[in-house]
C-alpha cells in the first residue's frame, strides 16, 4: 500500500473514529439529561410536599391568630354595635321630632300667609282712604290759598318767601350766637393751653437764664500808662481810628472824674470790640515796656488782633451752629452769627440770645408737632440782621431774611425770619413760634435792662422833635422807642401834608437822634364828622 492510500485509510479511520465519538458522546449527555430530569422531578415533588405542609401550617396558625383576635376585640365589638344601635334609636325619634316640628312649621307659614292676605288688604283700603282724605285736603289747601291771596293781595310765592326770610334769619341769629360762643369757649383754652406750653418750655429749659452784660467804656489802668500814650496822642489815635473805623475820644487835659475812660464810638459792634482788644493789649505792653506806643506799633498790634478776632468770631458761629445741631450751615451765615458774640440790645446778648430763641422754638414746636427743625433753624436765623444793620438800611429782621435767602436757606424759615417783627405777615406755624419764641427769650426775668436815664432821653428827643412841626398835636413813644406815633390836627394838615410831615420827621430823628436801629414814625389824622338835626314827634292815626 502506498503512503496515499494508507493516508486515505487513515482519513477513514479518523473520521470513523470522530463519528463514534460523537455518538458516545451524545449517549452520554442524553442519559445525563434524563437522569437530571428524574432528579427535578423528585425535587419538584419533595419542594410541592414541603409547600403544603407550609401552607397547611400557615392557615392553621392564621386560624389562631384570627381566634385569638376575635377573642380580644369581640367585646368591643359587640360595644360598638349596641351603641350603633342606640344611635339609630336617636336619630330615628329626632326625625321623627323634626317632622313633626316642620309639620307645624308648615301649618304656621300656611297661618301667616293668610294674616298677611288679610293685612295687606286692609292696607289697600287704608291707602285708598288716606289718598281720598289727601285729595280732600289738598282741595281744601287750594281753597284756603285762594281766599287768602284775595283777602291779603299776596301770591303763594310771596307767602313763602316771607316765610323763608323768617326762617333764614332766626337760624342766622342762631348760627352767630352759637359762633360767638364757640369763639369764647375757643379762645379760653388756646389761652390756657398757651400758658402751659410756655410754662412747660421755659421748665424745660436747662440753659443759664442771665447772660453776661456788657461794657461799654474802657479805661486806662493808671495815670502812669495814660501819659505814656497821650505823648503821640494825636498820631495815636489817627492810626486807631483809621484802623478800627471808630471815633475814639480821649481828653489831654481829662476831668477829674473821667481820668481814666477812653470812648470808643461806632455802630459796627465787632469794630468796638476790635478797638477795645487793642487798648487792652496796649495797656498790658505799656505797662511791661514802659514806653510810650508808636504808629508802627499800633499797626502790628492790630493785625495780630484782627486776626485773633477774625478766629474768635468764626469759632464762636461754629460753637452756636453745632449746639443746635446746624453743622451743614452756610460758613458766612456762621460767621455772621458768630459777630453777634459783640452786639447787644438791650444789655442783652444778641448770640446768647440768639441761642435761646432756637430751643425755645424747638421746644414749642415739640409740644405743638410742628416741624422741631425748621423751627429751630428759624429761632436761631430770627435776629442774623443785628450783625448787618449798621451796613443796610431798614428792619434787621428785613436785612436777615435777604442775607439767609442769598445763601440757599428754604423759603419758610426765611418767611419766619422777615416776620418775626411784622415786616411781612405771619401766615405759617413756624413764623408764630419764632415770635413767641423771641418774646419769650427777651421777657423773662434779667434779660433786658435799659437805664431810665437813657430810655427818658431818647423819649424826650422824639417828643421835641415832633413837636416841632406845624398841626401836630400830640406824640406818643412805642415799642421801647421804636415807633414814634404822631397825632396832627385834621383841619390844619391835609393827608398831602401829613404824608410830608411824616418824611420830614422821620429824616430829622435820623439826622439829630444817636440811638442805633430803626424808628418808625406813624403820622395819625384823624376826621370826626357829626351832624344834628331836631325830629318833631309826629302822631300816626290809622283809620
Amino acid at each position: 500500500m502506498n503512503i496515499m492510500e494508507i493516508l486515505t485509510y487513515l482519513a477513514i479511520g479518523l473520521a470513523a473514529g470522530a463519528v463514534l465519538f460523537f455518538t458516545v458522546q451524545k449517549l452520554v449527555e442524553k442519559s445525563i439529561i434524563n437522569e437530571a430530569k428524574e432528579e427535578a422531578a423528585e425535587l419538584n415533588k419533595e419542594a410541592q410536599a414541603a409547600f403544603q405542609a407550609d401552607e397547611a401550617e400557615r392557615a392553621e396558625r392564621i386560624q389562631e391568630i384570627e381566634l385569638e383576635l376575635w377573642g380580644k376585640v369581640e367585646e368591643t365589638h359587640l360595644l360598638i354595635e349596641e351603641r350603633c344601635t342606640e344611635l339609630e334609636e336617636k336619630i330615628q325619634s329626632k326625625k321623627k321630632g323634626y317632622e313633626e316640628s316642620d309639620k307645624l312649621t308648615r301649618q304656621t307659614l300656611m297661618n301667616t300667609e293668610n294674616d298677611l292676605r288679610l293685612l295687606s288688604i286692609q292696607l289697600t283700603d287704608v291707602q285708598n282712604q288716606f289718598q281720598a282724605v289727601t285729595k280732600e285736603l289738598e282741595d281744601k289747601k287750594q281753597i284756603y290759598t285762594t281766599d287768602l291771596q284775595t283777602k291779603t293781595s299776596l301770591t303763594a310765592q310771596d307767602v313763602i318767601g316771607m316765610i323763608k326770610d323768617r326762617f333764614i334769619s332766626e337760624y342766622q341769629a342762631d348760627a352767630e350766637k352759637y359762633i360767638e360762643q364757640v369763639d369764647i369757649e375757643l379762645k379760653d383754652f388756646a389761652e390756657a393751653k398757651a400758658k402751659r406750653v410756655l410754662s412747660l418750655c421755659i421748665e424745660r429749659f436747662s440753659k443759664e437764664m442771665s447772660t453776661e452784660r456788657h461794657i461799654s467804656s474802657t479805661y486806662f489802668p493808671n495815670e502812669k500808662i495814660r501819659a505814656l500814650f497821650c505823648q503821640n496822642l494825636a498820631e495815636n489815635i489817627n492810626v486807631l481810628q483809621d484802623i478800627t473805623g471808630c471815633d475814639i475820644f480821649i481828653d489831654a487835659v481829662p476831668e477829674p472824674e473821667r481820668l481814666f475812660n477812653v470812648q470808643v464810638v461806632g455802630y459796627d459792634p465787632v469794630r468796638r470790640e476790635l478797638a477795645r482788644r487793642i487798648f487792652d493789649k496796649i495797656f498790658r505792653d505799656t505797662e511791661k515796656s514802659n514806653k510810650p506806643t508808636d504808629p508802627a506799633y499800633l499797626n502790628r498790634v492790630a493785625e495780630n488782633i484782627k486776626i485773633e478776632l477774625v478766629r474768635q468770631i468764626k469759632k464762636d458761629g461754629d460753637l452756636l451752629a453745632k449746639e443746635l445741631g446746624f453743622q451743614d450751615m452756610h460758613p458766612e451765615i456762621r460767621q455772621v452769627m458768630g459777630s453777634l458774640r459783640y452786639r447787644y440790645s438791650y444789655t442783652q446778648n444778641q448770640y446768647f440770645h440768639c441761642g435761646e430763641v432756637g430751643w425755645f422754638a424747638s421746644l414749642l414746636a415739640a409740644e405743638l408737632k410742628v416741624d422741631i427743625k425748621k423751627a429751630k433753624r428759624s429761632g436761631l436765623l430770627h435776629d442774623l440782621g443785628k450783625a448787618l444793620d449798621h451796613q443796610f438800611d431798614g428792619s434787621h429782621a428785613v436785612i436777615g431774611a435777604d442775607f439767609i435767602q442769598e445763601r440757599n436757606e428754604a423759603a419758610d424759615i426765611v418767611h419766619a425770619v422777615r416776620a418775626h417783627h411784622y415786616d411781612v405777615q405771619p401766615e405759617a406755624e413756624i413764623d408764630f413760634l419764632v415770635i413767641a419764641a423771641d418774646a419769650i427769650s427777651g421777657g423773662r426775668p434779667g434779660a433786658r435792662r435799659s437805664t431810665m436815664e437813657t430810655y427818658n432821653q431818647k423819649v424826650t428827643g422824639l417828643q421835641e422833635i415832633g413837636r416841632r412841626f406845624k398841626g401836630v398835636t400830640d406824640i406818643f413813644v412805642l415799642n421801647g422807642g421804636r415807633e414814634c406815633r404822631v397825632l396832627v390836627n385834621s383841619r390844619i394838615l391835609d393827608d398831602a401834608q401829613a404824608m410830608e410831615v411824616s418824611a420830614q420827621i422821620a429824616k430829622t430823628i435820623e439826622d439829630e437822634m444817636q440811638y442805633p436801629g430803626q424808628i418808625k414814625v406813624v403820622v395819625v389824622r384823624e376826621t370826626i364828622v357829626s351832624e344834628s338835626r331836631n325830629v318833631e314827634k309826629r302822631d300816626h292815626h290809622r283809620k
